[in-house]
């Protein structure tokens, strides 16, 4: 999914550290960006960088930067595509001279990439992860990773949780509403954490594309004693969320 286009203005691209400098004599501006990867913060080298919609394209390098120059003033549409990540719009306010710099984030699908390479990023990014790693590996009750949804096709939790062993979405038609239940105890609501945090309202309409994990427990006998309590009876449901602390 491509994500939603963002205009850079001067306010973001500063939040980017990005700078824009006045420069004489150029008849039109210059852009300057670097592409990176929206969860770790390495450079993506030899992405594909379209500036405008039938404009110039340019190739990142080695450290990520690209460099396009004569750039036409007003809101120019940046589109960057890269293999194994999600293809990025971005709308950037170019003035009429000048040097204009910026980090375009990429968010990573695995897409074309060879499994061990995708096994590879979950191992570096399992340390913010450990827990969920571990429970998974112990198989205690159903998991389903941002790996696995992704070749799923899953667009919500909800569409996740429907191929779930022992779990069944309920709908109910006059509140316009769908919830999860456990097929062991139809009659009451599983517990959600999301992170880690009881949460006492949680929609299955939410979207997997941030989602880095799900563990699914559908009876006393399979909850790990961190996520048990006297109204874990019901089954519990924890969401893990992707952090992207470079987007």
């Amino acid at each position: 999914m491509i994500p939603a286009s963002r205009i850079l203005a001067p306010a973001l691209l500063a939040a980017y550290a990005a700078t824009v400098t006045p420069a004489s004599g150029l008849a039109q501006a210059t852009l300057r960006g670097r592409v990176i990867d929206s969860e770790m913060g390495t450079p993506l080298p030899g992405a594909t960088v379209r500036v405008g919609n039938a404009g110039l394209l340019v190739k990142t390098d080695s450290a990520g930067v690209f460099v396009a120059q004569n750039v036409t003033p007003g809101v120019v549409a940046i589109e960057v595509r890269q293999i194994g990540f999600e293809p990025g719009t971005f709308d950037v306010r170019i003035p009429g001279t000048g040097l204009v710099q910026g980090v375009f984030p990429l968010d990573f699908n695995g897409f074309m990439l060879p499994a061990v390479v995708v096994e590879a990023r979950a191992v570096t990014l399992m340390a913010r992860y450990t827990d969920f790693e571990r429970r998974r590996n112990l198989r205690l009750g159903a998991y389903l990773r941002w790996d696995e949804l992704k070749k799923g096709g899953y667009s919500s939790i909800g569409d996740a949780l429907r191929t779930v062993r022992g779990v069944r979405i309920q709908c109910d038609q006059s509140r316009f509403e769908c919830f999860a239940v456990m097929v062991r105890t139809p009659n009451c609501q599983p517990t959600w954490r999301v992170d880690g945090v009881e949460v006492h309202s949680f929609h299955e309409t939410t979207p997997t594309r941030d989602v880095y994990g799900i563990e699914v427990y559908r009876g006393p006998g399979e909850i790990p004693a961190e996520f048990g309590g006297s109204d874990a009876g019901c089954g519990v449901i924890v969401v893990w969320t992707k952090s992207k602390p470079y987007r």
